[in-house]
């Protein structure tokens, strides 16, 4: 009888019919778990470095409101310039968002954020060296433009590159980097101009900027990869203009109207923007079949994603407004100067990261339901705020400042869920857009809440003020304040409960960072 040779090992196929050159064996497992991890950190490094932009961009923004008196002393500018270097940057900004984030679509994520952090850079420059009032207004403007075209673009690199557990932890940093630029913005300012660095006065909280930005824009390009949308859409430029002018009609009443006593000009641009707004809307919904609108009509089609945008309004109408009137009140009733206001705040913006780290996985158990935990504790804090100012007598309390910490943890556990709930669902391709979406409405917001609840507040003070009134009318804003977050509150109910709340087994998108 012939006797067959032992077929090797090696060689033998298994109950599958597989050879076993064809099984994976511990070096074909190890490189592909090498290459993933890899991934992984090359995702947050790029996280890490985008997200810079938005910081820049929300510092900026608070930054110049300290430095106010002194500019205008040195430039010798009138009211109205003064009130354009605050109020000119947050216009431009607010209108050029959704635009910034569809141009990420479009062109990529990288390239765009480098050219936009390039714009900010120089003009932060141009900033600081500015002559007089109305150069530095012009160049403010620009500056707004350049932040909005970086800014969108790490919201939508989130979106896009991450899912789960990971993705309620990057939207946790977001939130927490915004919360902290605004307190960081109002600390740094107050100590460079009382620093008086090199006797340049107000000058060095714009030129910080230049050796920020450069080095970001370096690590930007040697640590970045393209994230681009597939199939890109082109850009929409008649829905751009009409678009900007909408938002420019609807957001400069607000800004200019209550320092300006709300002259008849301002509610003519406020009914002019109604008409605008939907011929806007027209022409997006005509171009849908045959083109590439700049919004996705089926974007204003998800009640989830509706609805998410107008609680977005109300919470940072409500939280911009707020700690606006929390600074005005530590100024002019407990009599702090600009840097000791600053360092007030540590204590929230502590609560706010505190909040943000355990705000993603309270989202992934609950899904919505951790936006009406988030809501909650800020009821109460606020309520509790209310009255202490109320019986506050020229003084900070230990009490006051816990209470401010607990308001910043109801924050964090409000902010970053809540960009993961509205942003839940969107299609990779509309990712810029959607962020753009919700950058512009919480810049519309920020600018309507100031503009609506400072006038409010300070109805109730008297021209000659004391401490107290001004208490009074700090109190009188966390009021309707709570109306506010009653409000959004209820409109959670509209968004369905598992929304934001993904999976755990739900496989990782295509990494277009990695």
């Amino acid at each position: 009888m012939r006797i067959t040779p032992a077929t090797p090992l090696a060689r033998r196929p298994d109950r599958f019919g597989r050879s076993a050159s064809a099984l994976p064996t511990d070096a074909n497992y190890a490189r592909p778990t090498v290459l993933a991890r890899r991934g992984q950190v090359d995702r947050w490094l790029a996280l890490t470095i985008m997200l810079i932009g938005p910081l820049l961009g929300v510092i900026d923004f608070f930054i110049a409101n300290i430095g106010i008196a002194t500019i205008r002393t040195s430039l010798h500018a009138n009211f109205g310039e003064i009130e354009l270097v605050v109020a000119g940057y947050g216009l431009t900004y607010a209108v050029s968002l959704i635009t910034g984030g569809r141009l990420g679509d479009i062109y990529g994520r990288k390239r765009i954020f480098i050219l936009g952090l390039i714009g900010f850079t120089t003009t932060s420059a141009w900033c600081g060296l500015a002559p007089n009032g109305i150069t530095l207004v012009v160049w403010r403007l620009l500056q707004g433009c350049s932040a909005a075209i970086m800014f969108p673009q790490a919201l939508s690199f989130i979106h896009v590159n991450f899912s789960g557990d990971s993705k309620r932890l990057a939207f946790s940093i977001y939130g927490a980097m915004i919360g902290f630029g605004a307190i960081l913005g109002q600390i740094l300012g107050g100590f460079l101009i009382q620093a008086n660095i090199f006797n340049l006065g107000w000058r060095p909280i714009f030129l910080i900027n230049l050796p920020i930005g450069a080095a970001t824009i370096l690590a930007a390009c040697l640590f970045l990869k393209e994230s681009q949308a597939e199939n890109a859409p082109r850009l929409d430029p008649v829905g751009t203009v009409l678009l900007s002018l909408s938002l420019f009609l609807f957001s400069l009443p607000f800004m200019e109207g209550g320092d300006a006593g709300w002259p008849f000009w301002t509610w003519i641009a406020l009914a002019a923007s109604v008409p605008f707004f939907s011929i806007f809307l027209r022409w997006e919904n005509g171009l849908a079949g045959r083109g590439f609108p700049l919004i996705e009509p089926r974007l204003l089609q998800d009640r989830g994603f509706l609805a998410g945008i107008a609680i977005t309004c109300i919470y940072f109408a409500g939280h911009s407004s707020m700690l606006l009137l929390l600074c005005l009140f530590l100024q002019l009733s407990l009599h702090l100067n600009p840097f000791q206001t600053g360092l007030s705040l540590a204590p929230f913006s502590f609560g706010f990261l505190v909040g943000s780290t355990f705000s993603g996985k309270l989202n992934g158990y609950l899904g919505r339901n951790s936006l009406h935990v988030g809501t909650a504790v800020l009821a109460l804090s606020l309520s509790c705020l209310g009255l202490e100012a109320a019986n506050v007598h020229g003084q900070q309390t230990a009490l006051f400042v816990f209470t401010c910490f607990i308001y910043g943890i109801g924050r964090g556990l409000v902010t970053a869920p809540l960009y993961n709930t509205v942003l839940s669902g969107v299609p990779a391709r509309d990712a810029g857009a959607a962020a753009g979406i919700v950058s512009t409405a919480q810049q519309v917001a920020n600018s309507v809440g100031i503009a609506v609840l400072g006038a409010a507040a300070f109805s109730v003070v008297p021209p000659h003020a004391t401490a107290a009134d001004y208490a009074h009318g700090f109190v009188l804003s966390s009021v309707i304040n709570l109306f506010m977050i009653g409000a959004a509150s209820g409109l959670l109910f509209l968004i369905p409960k598992q929304r934001g709340r993904e999976l755990t087994l739900e496989s990782e998108p295509s990494l277009e960072a990695a």
